[in-house]
């Protein structure tokens, strides 16, 4: 089995996007893509990345949140266009980011115009208001469970919430997911642990969501957020971090192989980061690999 992680696409643009209709918190994130973000994150990356990424074939492409700026509906709107390129429904799966729930409105929104790629496959029709998170596929001995750490938050802070609710359904599917002796493979846009951001950054909810994670701990955790990429191990768990998919400096996505060998799973994970070529072209090449095995019989 072949997964895709890529997050923080960051993809749309606000160049028709008055300046004076902003209020609040959407009023210091348009400054903040006026002076920085749109000379770093460029379209022609992101292009470039879809036809790398359609090259691996992967059989699932997981995004870990942050597709817009500021939560507009039109931006998000765009966002839907560019999810359509990457893949279907059943073999694309989004969590949303924070500046996907940027304010007020943007959750209506997200849930509107994503809503297939992040609860296909999901039972239950309950999706609203973040209800139907966390949500699981399953496929052939894998449980991809995402969970939504995206909430409004005041000006100048991008922090994460998961909630009491939530942390009871990801109990149950891990422990559910534990007793099927599948691999677990959990997404999330904050980093998960204590200490891996800045407090203005961080999880609220990270020594709770430790403490679970302790009693049933996935085989991969998927993240964003930070903007560079970065691995960790705890335990037998690996915590990957990639960097945004349409920066002009260091744009990155990671390939991971999954093959099973009568009762151990060898985990092959490939980090591909934006280069040039010698024709000046841009292209994504291998810059890391690592090679690990599970052992799954536990019969």
């Amino acid at each position: 089995m072949r997964l895709v992680h890529l997050t923080d696409l960051h993809l749309s643009n606000l160049h028709e996007v008055k300046y004076a209709s902003l209020l609040g918190k959407r009023w210091s994130g348009y400054l903040s893509w006026q002076k920085n973000r749109r000379k770093h994150h460029r379209t022609s990356v992101i292009e470039e990345m879809f036809t790398s990424i359609k090259a691996e074939n992967a059989d699932q492409i997981l995004v870990t949140g942050d597709l817009v700026q500021i939560g507009l509906r039109e931006e998000i709107e765009q966002a839907t266009e560019w999810l359509r390129l990457l893949g279907p429904v059943e073999r694309v799966m989004v969590i949303p980011g924070n500046h996907d729930v940027y304010a007020a409105g943007s959750e209506a929104a997200v849930l509107d115009e994503w809503g297939e790629y992040m609860f296909h496959g999901a039972a239950g029709g309950d999706h609203g208001a973040g209800a139907g998170f966390p949500v699981m596929r399953k496929l052939n001995g894998l449980s991809l469970i995402g969970i939504s750490s995206a909430c409004v938050t005041p000006v100048f802070m991008a922090r994460g919430k998961l909630g009491r609710q939530q942390l009871q359904k990801l109990d149950h599917l891990l422990e559910q997911a534990t007793r099927e002796q599948q691999l677990v493979c959990l997404l999330i846009h904050h980093p998960p642990l204590p200490g891996m951001a800045r407090w203005r950054k961080a999880l609220a909810d990270t020594r709770a969501l430790e403490s679970l994670l302790d009693r049933y701990p996935p085989n991969l955790i998927f993240h964003g957020h930070l903007h560079h990429n970065r691995d960790e191990y705890r335990g037998d768990t690996r915590i990957f971090c990639t960097a945004s998919a349409s920066s002009i400096s260091d744009a990155s996505y990671r390939v991971i192989e999954l093959e099973n060998h009568g009762g151990i799973t060898e985990i092959r994970m490939e980090l591909k980061s934006i280069s040039i070529d010698s024709q000046d072209r841009l292209e994504f090449a291998t810059v890391d690999r690592q090679v690990w095995q599970i052992n799954t019989d536990t019969g």
